[in-house]
């Protein structure tokens, strides 16, 4: 069977409709970029492989992130992590770089990706202006990778971001998610969108996620605890993380970022996440709005009505990025002959049609 999205086989998100490509890409100008490292077989020798990785890069528009910077949040639902440049973003409330996503021993080769790229799209940083906050999140994927060899390096980091198109997004075993697990099934990125309408316009928001958390008993799709239906013996868990990112043209002020900042785990909690004590669960929203309109007023609204769309949309496409990360992945042999196998998507199909759980298609 051809891997298939989660909507695509008559899962149900909420009520929102999604965006052409139901990707975080949606989003006017945002573009996302990635490097898969996949290299060697069997025994690990540390710094030789077996090699699982990647580097995943989120560009929140086109134009110069550092002198056109962007509204934006951040929330440790679970602040057990390694990532760089969440303070300046909760003192300062905005983005001014590309958004990185590795593994957990490789955020300094990719933040000095990250410096090198700001540092020559900008000669007078260092000197004249400030220096640049890179925001780096990871994941640990030493199940499957050869962490201690560190072989993302800085050139991967520049080379996701230089790539970052718009369109469709790989899902899976790609980028940041090639050696991440979920719920001990192969994991990895996972994205979707959601359009919202109000009197002030039609918005797009936007999800991308790498997942690697859960034990498999806590696996649930629709209210089902399928990883209690089909156990696997030898299955151990994952090291336990979860990065969000958010992303919308709409225009909403900090507080309201931050607020929203607080909904992923929502969504994660629909397929079984409780967010154990060494999960990073990080969460991070932007808004693009003042580059898209460069010369818009924003209004500055602060209702229920306004917001609440915007929650209802993080919420439900949550649960969908990470059945999309789930769905879409293969399963993948690394280190020591480790294997995850891929979701049974047939058997769990299979059952949710039979006890009417999907939509029809069409």
């Amino acid at each position: 069977m051809v891997r298939i999205r989660a909507r695509d086989l008559g899962l149900d998100f909420g009520m929102l409709p999604t965006g052409k490509f139901n990707a975080i890409t949606d989003v006017p100008g945002l573009t996302v970029g990635q490097v898969s490292l996949i290299r060697k077989q069997g025994r690990l020798i540390p710094g030789q492989g077996p090699v699982r990785t990647g580097v995943t890069a989120i560009l929140p528009h086109g134009g110069n992130l550092y002198s056109q910077k962007c509204p934006a949040a951040v929330f440790p639902f679970n602040g057990y992590g390694k990532s760089i440049g969440m303070m300046y973003i909760e003192e300062l409330g905005i983005c001014e770089n590309p958004i990185l996503i590795t593994n957990s021993l490789s955020i300094g080769a990719v933040l000095e990706g990250g410096n090198d790229w700001v540092l020559k799209h900008n000669p007078g940083v260092g000197i004249s202006e400030r220096t640049p906050n890179i925001t780096v999140f990871e994941c640990d994927d030493g199940y499957l990778n050869d962490t201690r060899g560190r072989h993302v390096q800085k050139e991967h980091a520049w080379q996701a971001i230089a790539t970052a198109t718009g369109g469709q997004v790989l899902e899976g075993n790609v980028g940041a998610g090639v050696g991440m697990s979920a719920f001990a099934y192969k994991s990895g990125v996972g994205t979707c969108s959601r359009i919202v309408k109000n009197n002030f316009g039609t918005w797009t928001l936007g999800v991308l996620m790498v997942c690697n958390f859960g034990q498999r008993k806590d696996l649930l799709i629709k209210g089902i605890p399928f990883g209690r239906m089909f156990p696997v013996p030898e299955a151990p868990s994952n090291r336990n993380s979860n990065i969000t990112i958010i992303a919308t043209d709409a225009p909403l002020t900090y507080p309201q970022l931050k607020r929203l900042a607080k909904r992923p785990s929502l969504g994660l909690s629909r397929v079984g996440s409780i967010s154990r004590w060494g999960s990073g669960d990080i969460d991070m929203v932007i808004s693009n709005y003042p580059w898209i309109y460069p010369h818009a007023q924003p209004p500055i609204i602060d209702s229920a009505k306004f917001l609440d769309p915007f929650i209802e949309a993080v919420v439900d496409a949550s649960e969908e990025a990470c059945l999309n990360a789930l769905f879409q992945a293969e399963t993948m042999v690394g280190i020591d002959n480790h294997i995850r196998e891929k979701l049974p998507v047939e058997q769990i199909i299979t059952y949710l049609r039979s006890s009417n759980r999907l939509q029809p298609f069409g």
